[in-house]
């Protein structure tokens, strides 16, 4: 079973997304901020890090940066989700390997999923360095999903 590293102090998100992602069928390890998931990354060794970017004790590019000087955990493909959907924030992700960048309320949770089954997917494939590419009819999750 793939495991997803759900980051973020904003407990709502967090556990909508850490529901959507077991709903889904994935193993979820919760995180309350970017030093928790740090540590829990170590641990775990998520296949997939979904994360927000301002948090305490250690944001979001923090917590990428650590990941992509971890040997281990460089390769493992992240979600930055974000509330404001800065300019300066989407420029910082363009500059990071495998990482796609999505704003709250804007990109909704169905669409989330799928840029986390088509990262899971490819990363699979060993195409993680490579652009997303669209996902098959019968992968998509349900259009009822929420």
């Amino acid at each position: 079973m793939k495991k997803i590293l759900v980051a973020d102090d904003d407990f709502l998100q967090r556990d909508l997304y850490v529901e959507l992602f077991r709903a889904a069928g994935y193993e979820v390890i919760p995180a309350n901020d970017g030093q928790e998931a740090w540590e829990k990354a170590q641990s775990e060794y998520p296949d997939l890090l979904f994360t927000g970017i301002m948090m305490p004790r250690m944001t979001g590019f923090e917590l990428i940066e650590k990941i992509r000087n971890n040997k281990a955990l460089s390769p493992v493909p992240v979600i930055i989700f974000s509330h404001l959907g800065r300019e300066k924030d989407r420029d910082q992700a363009k500059m990071l390997s495998n990482v796609e960048f999505k704003v709250k309320g804007y990109d909704p949770p169905a669409d989330i999923l799928d840029t986390a089954k088509t990262l899971l997917k490819n990363s699979e494939r060993g195409m993680a360095h490579r652009p997303l590419q669209p996902m098959e009819e019968d992968d998509r999750p349900p259009a009822n999903l929420f």
